[in-house]
């Protein structure tokens, strides 16, 4: 049985992804369940034209629901991040995008070391769990939601301000020298 030139093409292309782990750069993202379409680089051996695109594949989470404990982990990747794609049937058309790589364009945040966990934006934020057991939290504006309850010492760098009134600067209404102050007075 002899073979054409692209009838060997297509079969060279098809034994190239069998059941080969590859790197991809994701192309499309969907929220709902998680799932990614993946660019697979670089081109399998054999492939003419454009490198081949996924159909959606699961995107691979750090934890889903911790065994009944409630806490799951959401970090959506971005179109242009690299990604390792697991073949998960020996087929090469089932395969599930793994985290990220890290590289020129995607450097890894510095500082971190071994035990510690470091999440950082591009914009400089960050949230960072040292092995001391110390979270730094820095961000222009950290917004709570919901009651907060401490333990220990509140020291600010800075004014400290609650329910419209200043700690340092703030005024009180006297009725006579001597006498009990008002409590202070919101904005001011």
């Amino acid at each position: 049985m002899s073979f054409t030139a692209s009838e060997r093409r297509e079969i060279q292309s098809i034994v190239a992804l069998m059941g080969a782990n590859r790197r991809g750069i994701i192309t499309s993202y969907q929220p709902a369940p998680p799932m990614v379409k993946v660019q697979i680089m670089p081109a399998p051996v054999g492939t003419e034209g454009p490198t081949p695109e996924t159909g959606w594949v699961p995107y691979k989470s750090w934890a889903t629901g911790l065994g009944g404990a409630g806490w799951s982990v959401v970090a959506p990747p971005q179109s242009g991040q690299q990604v390792l794609l697991i073949c998960e049937e020996s087929d090469g058309q089932n395969y599930t995008a793994w985290g990220g790589y890290y590289s020129d364009v995607d450097t890894a945040p510095q500082g971190a070391q071994p035990g510690e966990i470091l999440l950082q934006h591009q914009s400089g934020s960050q949230l960072y769990l040292k092995e001391d057991g110390t979270i730094l939290l820095a961000a222009a504006t950290v917004v709570v939601s919901g009651n907060m309850s401490v333990s220990g010492t509140i020291a600010a760098a800075d004014v400290l301000v609650a329910g419209n009134v200043s700690s340092q600067n703030h005024q009180h209404v006297s009725e006579a020298p001597g006498t009990p102050t008002s409590a202070p007075i919101a904005g001011t």
